[in-house]
């Protein structure tokens, strides 16, 4: 593409005003800007470089050049007339693309005078046919006889015909990104013609006969219609990627040869595990059943903590030696608690004194004199680091060296220095010893070159940092940090008891346990553990076949299967069990000694619902099958009263009702239903956790989800997600439109079609419940405006000026917060004035609107934002115009309102929707009606209150997952 556009054919400088933009977040900034029109305005060309279109024009003008430049980011070609200076001029904007994406905004503004008007088009379409002339990528027009128009050169060359290409683009042979034949009508310009339905990076294959080669083209396309009649056309942009897929396919290839060879080391590693894992079965279950005898001595129980002791460590082992199996793929376990730092320094250099005496290097210590400092580790994987470091520092020092280790405190982090007096390394290679493999340039000593990448891994996961200094001949020094645990910070062990066991409903309290089990040390560990439980009661098999026949004719609802038997493999016994009508719906539960991921995996994937590893943990054992029995998907929300309605009126129902019994989940996973999710906008901390809920429950569910759209806002954008959706013919859809009545027809199609749709806060216009949709699920959005309101009355002393930024769209999710923010303002709060109420279409126009909220009352001193992405424009809008005594309130607790309220910002606090949860009830009330089971028409999470006080366990909560770092540091 160009670097200017001074030089073409058309002098519109003299006459107006050139200039092109390119976008940021939410704005346009100049890249170029040329003309007397800038003169006019009284700014340079310097002057305007890397500014907003509202920092050089009138707002007036401003804000209408950036609604078009929106349209033009989008790929349309826009001509309006508008008023200047006291004169007419004509505004041309046109998209400007690299490699199929549009980079830039191209816009000229030419003073229209009527006589010369025809002239200044000719000369405009002059200077855009310029423009598509300097683009790498080949732009086509696609009528409806098939017809090509090229827009610039590049088509011939790309496709590689000579000649006549207008009709003749359709005789050339296309495949498809596998290799297979693709049809002309298969073409993405040609479906956008018949379907009008855009496509986006489609990778297409074009076949060159003579060299028996295929040039790979990456092509975009959406509708057109053409100006001078009503036919339909689609515009196309066409980009060469044949280098991209080359290196692609290279990539390919290489990694497909590094996974064979991973896969010889898994099995092996898998097989090992397997063998080692058996007979430590015996050992370590027994000893735990000699643990729980209270006639034992103090000698004996001795004894039995040596086997406990020697047990634990040598599965320790085991599982070391199949995390190797997970180096590849970066899936390293670490399991983080609280560890006590110099005890481990100290029990590594004890470990590593004999190698550093063969050197007669010395090993010094320079540690901080808190001895019980603690920190957030896993105490196998730091000790792994620090004698990795340590024995590289012995490993590549010199005869007679040093070693110094230093740790101290500083902010929130404990910093572990190890120094050595080695042969050191150049600067540019502080990056690449932490690259796998690579070995330190002139080095003679033995090594793999792994070492150094697995520390950096560790410590990241374990939420630290490394980094390196060394100096050629001089030595080294490797530092790395680690978290330390908050104050007071309770220490939960989930293995520490049994929950008993919950009632199912419709069953008795007594559980008959079916172990088919070959091997009498097996089945006598767990029958004295079932001893130990009298709801239960356990049968055995020592075979197949007798397990088998046991299952069919004993009332049996549980069957523990081992996968290793005699006379046929568990997973033989597991498909007869479900083939029989007498079996098919008994929970069975995998037991067996192959504890790697991929057996699991495949295990569970066969329709197990669990799987225990050899040896059997007693605790664990117990809680797989009290979890396997009671096993259903309820809600894990609070009990609070709902105060919102749904958007006809219709009462909540609580989504702490909601629940999947096991059988009814093993109907919905029989059919292999297949979901889709078409978000409004999913690039948000609200969505991101809406989406989780959802795939995560559809997961447990065994529910496909085939696709996941973002409509960033545009209802356009919705309907041609949806309709892409529905060409994959989903069982279910969840989905919340962006607009009630633009969205409507396409939702109706969807619903026809037998798609069973469940919305998440709002309903489109005219559809039914029952007939057209499941339901709809929201927050209590009322209940969480009056949180807000609550927050306000207490932050303000229940006196002051408030204003309110609501939401202009026809949503009764942001109406009912907004309602009942007011409502409880006006009812509580008689001396609180509400002096302002103003809206937004855009989310991202939330400082502009407080800006002139602010400006307009600048005795205000509070504001309610309806929910927390305005309400950070609102608080930049504060921090801009100096009004740092505001109090905010908003709903949604997103990182950056967090964020503010840890640092005691102008958010005091919000009510917060529970989207996680939200999300899980969206996903069962799908698989009520895949069940055919009644519906409510409107289900609501509760309110909950968010200020600084309750913030992490606020965030556990509504994002099922601690609070990211960087707030629980701010809060201490």
């Amino acid at each position: 593409m160009s670097d200017s556009i001074s030089n073409t054919p058309l002098n519109v400088t003299e006459r107006g005003l050139v200039c092109r933009f390119t976008k940021r977040r939410s704005t346009f900034i100049f890249t170029y800007c040329d003309g007397i029109l800038l003169d006019n305005f009284g700014f340079s060309q310097e002057d305007v470089y890397g500014k907003k279109l509202e920092d050089i024009f009138p707002s007036e003008l401003s804000g209408i050049i950036n609604k078009y430049c929106y349209q033009a980011w989008e790929g349309q070609f826009i001509q309006y007339e508008t008023k200047l200076t006291g004169n007419d001029y004509i505004a041309f904007l046109a998209p400007l693309f690299n490699n199929g994406e549009i980079v830039e905004v191209i816009g000229t503004f030419i003073q229209s005078n009527k006589p010369s008007l025809e002239n200044e088009l000719v000369n405009t379409d002059s200077l855009y046919e310029d423009v598509l002339q300097t683009m790498s990528e080949a732009v086509i027009i696609i009528e409806k006889d098939g017809k090509v128009t090229a827009l610039n050169e590049n088509f011939q060359k790309m496709i590689g015909l000579i000649g006549d290409y207008t009709y003749g683009w359709k005789e050339v042979e296309y495949v498809a990104e596998d290799g297979s034949h693709l049809p002309y009508s298969e073409l993405p310009g040609v479906k956008t013609l018949e379907k009008g339905i855009s496509f986006h990076n489609s990778i297409v294959g074009v076949k060159d006969i003579e060299n028996n080669q295929i040039k790979w083209l990456s092509v975009n396309s959406k509708p057109l219609t053409m100006r001078d009649h009503s036919d339909r056309a689609s515009l196309v942009s066409i980009s060469d990627i044949t280098e991209r897929k080359e290196m692609e396919n290279t990539c390919i290839q290489a990694k497909e040869e590094a996974e064979k060879a991973n896969r010889a080391k898994s099995d092996f590693l898998s097989k090992m595990s397997h063998e080692l894992r058996t007979p430590l079965n015996g050992i370590f279950g027994f000893a735990q059943l000699l643990e729980l005898d209270d006639s034992l001595n103090d000698q004996q129980r001795d004894y039995v903590q040596e086997i406990l002791k020697g047990g634990s460590f040598l599965l320790s082992l085991i599982n070391e030696v199949l995390d190797l199996s997970r180096i590849e793929t970066g899936k390293l376990k670490v399991s983080i608690e609280e560890v006590p730092l110099l005890n481990v320094i100290d029990e590594c250099i004890n470990i590593v004194q004999p190698l550093a005496k063969k050197k007669n290097i010395r090993i010094q210590k320079q540690l901080d004199l808190q001895h019980h400092m603690v920190v957030l580790a896993d105490p196998v994987r730091l000790r792994q680091i620090l004698l990795n470091l340590l024995e590289n520092a012995i490993k590549y020092n010199r005869q007679n060296g040093n070693i110094m280790i230093n740790s101290y405190l500083e902010g929130d982090d404990q910093f572990v220095h190890i120094v050595d007096t080695g042969v050191g390394f150049s600067v540019v290679e502080y990056h690449k010893i932490f690259v796998p493999f690579y070995r330190v340039e002139g080095t003679e000593e033995e090594g793999t070159g792994i070492g150094l990448s697995l520390v950096k891994q560790l410590v990241q996961q374990m939420g630290g940092n490394i980094s390196v200094r060394s100096k050629k001949g001089k030595g080294s020094e490797f530092c790395f940090s680690l978290p330390l645990p908050k104050k007071l910070k309770p220490v939960i062990r989930w293995e520490d008891e049994v929950e008993p066991l919950k009632s199912v409903e419709g069953k008795s309290e007594h559980y008959t346990l079916l172990y088919i089990e070959d091997n009498d040390s097996n089945l006598n560990l767990v029958k004295n553990i079932i001893k130990s439980q009298p709801s239960y009661t356990l049968l055995s098999a020592s075979n197949g076949k007798e397990g088998l026949e046991k299952a069919a004719f004993e009332k049996v609802d549980l069957i523990l299967l081992d996968l290793s038997l005699p006379d046929m493999n568990g997973y033989e016994v597991f498909d007869m069990l479900k083939a029989k009508e007498q079996t098919k719906d008994i929970a069975v539960i995998a037991v067996s000694a192959n504890a790697m991921p991929l057996d699991i995996q495949h295990t569970l994937e066969k329709g197990f619902d669990n799987y225990l590893s050899k040896p059997i943990h007693v605790k664990e054992f117990l809680n797989t099958v009290s979890e396997t029995l009671n096993n259903s998907i309820t809600q894990n929300i609070p009990h609070h009263t709902i105060l919102s309605t749904g958007p006809y009126g219709e009462e909540a129902v609580s989504a702490k009702t909601l629940q999947l019994s096991l059988t009814e989940l093993k109907k919905i996973k029989e059919k292999k239903y297949r979901a889709a999710i078409a978000m409004h906008y999913a690039d948000n901390d609200w969505s991101k956790s809406q989406i989780a809920g959802v795939t995560s429950t559809f997961e447990k569910m065994g529910v496909e989800v085939i696709a996941v759209t973002d409509a960033q806002f545009k209802w356009e954008k919705q309907v041609e997600d949806i309709e892409t959706i529905l060409i994959q013919k989903p069982d279910i859809i969840v989905s919340i439109p962006v607009d009630p009545i633009f969205t409507a027809s396409v939702y109706k199609k969807a619903a026809n079609a037998g798609v069973k749709l469940v919305f998440m806060d709002n309903v489109p216009k005219g559809l039914e419940h029952g007939k057209d949709y499941v339901s709809i699920v929201s927050a209590d959005n009322f209940g969480n405006g009056i949180e807000a309101a609550h927050i306000m009355g207490q932050e303000l002393g229940g006196k002051g000026k408030v204003g309110i930024i609501n939401h202009n769209a026809d949503f009764f999710a942001t109406k009912q917060r907004t309602e009942g923010f007011e409502e409880t303002i006006k009812q509580q709060y008689p001396s609180i004035e509400l002096v302002a109420q103003e809206g937004f279409t855009d989310p991202s126009h939330g400082e502009k609107v407080a800006v002139d909220m602010i400006r307009k009352n600048p005795d205000m001193n509070g504001m309610f934002v309806v929910w927390d992405v305005p309400a950070e424009g609102a608080m930049k809008a504060a921090e801009a115009v100096g009004k740092s005594d505001l109090v905010i309130t908003t709903i949604d607790l997103g990182f950056n309102a967090a964020l503010e309220m840890a640092k005691d910002g102008s958010i005091q606090g919000l009510g917060a929707q529970l989207p996680y949860q939200q999300g899980v009830a969206e996903a069962i009330l799908a698989g009520y009606a895949l069940l055919r089971k009644q519906t409510p028409p409107y289900v609501a999470v509760p309110a909950l209150r968010v200020t600084k006080e309750n913030l992490l366990e606020a965030w556990r909560l509504v994002y099922n997952e601690d609070a990211p770092d960087l707030i629980q540091r701010t809060l201490k």
